[in-house]
């Protein structure tokens, strides 16, 4: 991943007004080389968030942002099949209630490549609820667990399609914004 951090600009509106050329280069890093510039700039964000929970947490801290016209830093995991990344998402006020955002690398290491991070992979038609913030999984025992953890125990290493994610928010994360952002913002 570039050494400086990929920013991005959304109006008002929530469309997005503008992405920084390090934005570019890691969506291309992340197996996404679609998300161009043409692409991206005038549609809406929420044409990009998956899940209803994580659309309501964002929504919902963009609001913060926009109200309270002061920034708000988000921790977040955005791992790859071969690598864990911890990042931070700041989101700072703009001129005229734009939001400007910008994810910044924490701490970046290898790990064993699996598959169901892996976009091209074959997926069935079977859900499995993946926190978009943290990367922990929703598996069997009605728990989140950590990736490698949760698969061992659904036997997910040797399987010719993989469940589809289903991008959420966890209890735990849910419950650390709120804190973090000090309302409901995050309910």
């Amino acid at each position: 991943m570039a050494d400086r951090p990929f920013a991005y600009s959304i109006h008002p509106d929530d469309t997005i007004a503008s992405v920084s050329d390090a934005w570019l280069e890691f969506a291309d890093e992340n197996r996404a080389p679609e998300l161009t510039r043409d692409h991206v700039v005038g549609r809406s964000l929420w044409s990009f968030v998956a899940g209803s929970e994580t659309r309501t947490l964002y929504e919902a801290l963009f609001h913060r942002v926009r109200t309270r016209a002061e920034s708000f830093d988000l921790p977040f995991r955005c791992d790859s099949p071969d690598r864990y990344r911890f990042m931070r998402l700041v989101l700072k006020p703009g001129p005229g209630g734009s939001v400007d955002c910008e994810g910044i690398l924490v701490r970046d290491q290898a790990r064993p490549f699996y598959s169901i991070l892996d976009r091209a992979f074959p997926r069935s038609t079977a859900r499995l609820p993946m926190c978009s913030l943290c990367k922990r999984l929703y598996a069997l025992e009605s728990q989140w667990l950590e990736l490698e953890v949760a698969i061992e125990r659904m036997d997910l290493f040797d399987t010719a399609s993989l469940p589809e994610l289903e991008y959420t928010v966890c209890d735990d994360c849910r419950s650390s914004v709120r804190r973090t952002s000090g309302s409901g913002a995050a309910a």
